[in-house]
């Protein structure tokens, strides 16, 4: 993987390349977060400006554009201009707006993914499907809320509700949670208290639907996240694969390190690794200080924790087949912005340039003080490390 560090527009810009042994490029991760804290209006400028910069310095095709994901430090009053933000953009992709505040300060930041072999993309409300000359069809859900949700309905509820959505959806495109749906991220404006919720919820559909710990379950994270709708405690966005052919999705374990997640009572796949056409992609669910038996290590310091998060996540990617230089992206997700400082020269250390955004939000578990979720790439045939 190709990383590198630019300085664009009064932004740090941070970004990936996956390329074929011709030099042709494949995949393209960036991460745009802005120097200093500005105006919304500005700051979001600032992000498309700087965009814009690093699509000519690579010449990149804007229509390339996969999905963008934007983090807010107050969606309530930042969501009419990253909304106006989509609407000048001359193509479509998967669009995730999540309150969860930069940890550096600025009012917002960005991830977005490039994919080159994009030949379709078509939209039905908050679906969209991206088509590939591989095959594979790529089905983003945007922002799935439970449209009934009152002052009285509790994060139980809205999840049964939101799945529930999600799988009428995806019948109406013949497919299914249990056959496509890969990765799935679950916000809770108050996740210390709507996470079991959450949890019993998924866990009575994944056993409704036979997906257990001896077939399979979904790649996730469970997030502090705020939604911008007033009743809703919990909102997903969610990610499928159609395809892909028989065989080309494992999911992947590192027992060793950390402990299956039905130890403790939870229900999702710690990464998942697809082929595509001539790529290899490993998603990452968000990845604490844990275990084998599934504690907490360190509690109480953030500099150990990130070490130990570290740690599982290299074992993740070597049970996957990957290596740390195949890493494309991080987000990273702390329960103390303050942290920020403390912990972003160890990542530094360990993926140099990596795309990374750093926000602050509480994770599933108080004791943990750090999540970090992944993906990695490489070409089919073992393109070098760059």
């Amino acid at each position: 993987m190709e990383t590198g560090l630019l300085r664009l527009a009064g932004a740090e810009l941070r970004y990936s390349f996956l390329k074929d042994r011709d030099n042709h490029w494949m995949e393209f991760f960036y991460t745009i977060t802005p120097d200093q804290p500005e105006k919304i209006a500005d700051q979001i400028r600032t992000i498309e400006r700087a965009e814009s910069e690093v699509f000519k310095t690579f010449h990149i095709d804007s229509e390339t554009a996969a999905f963008k994901r934007f983090f807010s430090s107050d969606l309530q009053s930042h969501d009419g201009e990253i909304r106006d933000y989509k609407k000048r953009q001359a193509t479509d992709f998967f669009f995730s707006v999540t309150e969860q505040p930069p940890a550096s300060g600025v009012k917002a930041a960005l991830l977005a993914m490039c994919l080159s072999n994009i030949t379709a993309k078509s939209r039905t409300d908050n679906f969209l499907c991206v088509d590939t000359t591989s095959g594979v069809r790529h089905i983003f859900a945007e922002h799935l809320l439970d449209p009934d949700a009152t002052e009285h309905s509790d994060s139980e509820q809205q999840t049964a509700k939101i799945f529930s959505l999600l799988r009428k959806k995806l019948s109406a495109m013949g497919t299914s949670i249990e056959d496509s749906v890969l990765r799935t991220w679950i916000y809770a404006p108050h996740l210390d208290a709507d996470y079991p919720g959450i949890v019993k919820a998924r866990k009575e559909l994944f056993d409704s639907i036979h997906l257990t710990k001896d077939s399979h379950y979904i790649a996730s994270t469970g997030i502090q996240g705020g939604t911008g709708s007033r009743f809703a405690r919990v909102f997903m966005d969610a990610y499928a694969l159609t395809g892909g052919g028989k065989g080309a999705i494992r999911y992947v374990q590192a027992p060793e390190h950390l402990s299956p997640t039905h130890i403790y009572g939870v229900t999702f796949e710690r990464a998942t690794a697809m082929e595509m056409g001539n790529t290899q992609f490993l998603i990452i669910s968000g990845t604490a200080s844990i275990d084998k038996d599934g504690e907490i290590v360190h509690p109480g310091d953030v500099e150990k924790q990130t070490d130990r998060t570290l740690q599982n996540i290299t074992a993740l990617l070597d049970s996957a087949g990957f290596t740390p230089h195949d890493l494309s992206s991080f987000i990273v997700y702390l329960r103390d912005a303050a942290d920020y400082k403390l912990v972003k020269p160890r990542i530094d250390r360990y993926a140099k340039c990596l795309p990374a955004v750093y926000v602050r939000a509480a994770v599933c578990r108080p004791g943990w003080l750090i999540e970090i979720e992944a993906t990695a790439a490489r070409a089919r045939g073992g393109a070098p490390a760059q």
